[in-house]
């Protein structure tokens, strides 16, 4: 998948399998390149669904597991992933724990960064 294919999943709502809304993408997780995991906002907070094998329909990401799976997933914590963060999603979803470390895709950049961003703070030009 090219850069500007992952970029797109930024603009779709994810259903589940039978076709019911979970929520948009907030945030896509690759790991060797490829788009693995998204973060989708929802009512009780964000939530990483797995969205391998996933497929896209009219700016709708259709992914491989129930809406119920999703809303019994472990919540994890903000801008990066630990080893065990990431071992438990594997598990709860039944899937295999690649040896890639999942990292954070950066949209607007369009390549893959760290899971820590640099502040915000505008720097003002030297004189």
């Amino acid at each position: 998948m090219d850069r500007a294919a992952v970029d797109r999943l930024y603009d779709c709502d994810v259903l589940d399998r039978h076709g019911r809304p979970i929520g948009p993408v907030a945030e896509l997780w690759v790991a060797d390149g490829r788009p693995l995991w998204a973060t989708v906002r929802r009512d009780g907070g964000p939530t990483l669904v797995p969205i391998r094998g996933a497929q896209v329909r009219d700016r709708r990401l259709v992914v491989p597991v129930e809406k119920r799976e999703v809303e019994n997933a472990p919540r994890v914590g903000g801008r990066e992933l630990s080893e065990a963060e990431q071992a438990e999603l594997y598990e709860h979803y039944g899937l295999r724990l690649p040896e890639q470390r999942l990292v954070r895709y950066e949209r607007s950049t369009g390549v893959s960064a760290p899971t820590s961003r640099p502040s915000r703070r505008a720097r003002r030009p030297r004189r």
